[in-house]
């Protein structure tokens, strides 16, 4: 038996995976077999598999530790186990990436059996931290808990379709104080290249990326924190994607009519004095579902050149 087949066939898939639909089993097989054909070596595979059993399986604490406790036949491997799985989490030099892109690819095939990409969303998430060492963490702001906290933040783009979505990239924001500060950046292990970039350049890098591969296009959603940057803005242009993006009320803008010699542009002015300009009938109020605490509505109006 090939190397192959042998970590295939070694793969255990958890009973409860199997037993959500009578193929489920053979479809959680094929897309782990994917994996290992990707990640190339035996020792990879093997830290893969124990990793995903963990992640997959029974038991409600998924960090190394508790993983590494549940896959042991007795409590003295734990630590060999522990060891085995941080060199595969964190100390092992293989690139992520290509195992990103074939677990992106997997999920967009699936996706749009039901339906195509639709939207293309930029945001950013908060992982709340006690301590002080995690790359990145320090007083922020972050939506998940929705206030100023001890936190590490990451930007995500994520394709939807109008039933299912997927995250394709996120990468770790790294705060001024951080980039600045060269000796600490090197304790967290953050490579010397990697400096401060705001949130609204990580997105477009990532679009751009996603542009790159080929991934099915949608139409790019964000809040104000990005769509207020026009260079934002701007770079979507660039790439000639359709948009819908929030801005802040005192943005400026000018409305241009017509097209070619015969296009003029008014006045500068704001959002909010532009919404004043439009006559009543044109504002229209649009509630699209229930918030926690209450239903989530706002106003809209199409402006036309």
């Amino acid at each position: 038996m090939s190397e192959r087949t042998q970590s295939a066939a070694a793969f255990p898939t958890p009973s409860r995976i199997a037993a959500l639909h009578p193929k489920a089993e053979e479809r959680l097989g094929a897309y782990l077999q994917g994996i290992f054909d990707v990640l190339g070596t035996k020792r990879r595979r093997e830290g893969f598999a124990i990793y995903a059993c963990g992640i997959l399986g029974e038991g409600e604490r998924k960090s190394i530790e508790p993983i590494a406790s549940r896959a042991c036949g007795s409590p003295d491997e734990t630590d060999a186990m522990h060891k085995k799985l941080l060199r595969f989490i964190a100390e092992s030099e293989w690139e992520d990436r290509s195992i990103r892109e074939y677990a992106t690819q997997y999920a967009i095939e699936q996706m749009q059996v039901h339906g195509p990409i639709r939207h293309w969303i930029v945001d950013d998430t908060g992982f709340i931290k006690q301590g002080k060492f995690s790359p990145g963490v320090q007083r922020q702001y972050t939506g998940s808990a929705g206030k100023t906290t001890n936190c590490q933040v990451a930007v995500s783009l994520t394709l939807a379709t109008d039933h299912a979505h997927v995250p394709v990239d996120m990468q770790l924001y790294l705060p001024e104080s951080w980039a600045q500060d060269r000796p600490r950046c090197r304790a967290a292990k953050i490579p010397e290249d990697v400096d401060y970039r705001p949130k609204w350049v990580i997105g477009l890098a990532m679009i751009a990326g996603v542009v790159a591969a080929g991934l099915p296009r949608g139409v790019v959603l964000v809040d104000a924190d990005y769509g207020d940057k026009s260079e934002f803005r701007d770079g979507l242009d660039a790439l000639h994607l359709q948009y819908a993006v929030a801005v802040k009320k005192t943005t400026c803008v000018r409305r241009i009519r017509g097209v070619g010699n015969h296009r003029s542009v008014g006045e500068r002015m704001t959002v909010e004095d532009l919404a004043f300009e439009l006559h009543p009938g044109d504002i229209r109020k649009v509630t699209w579902r229930k918030g926690m605490k209450t239903t989530m509505s706002a106003r809209f109006a199409i402006v036309y050149a």
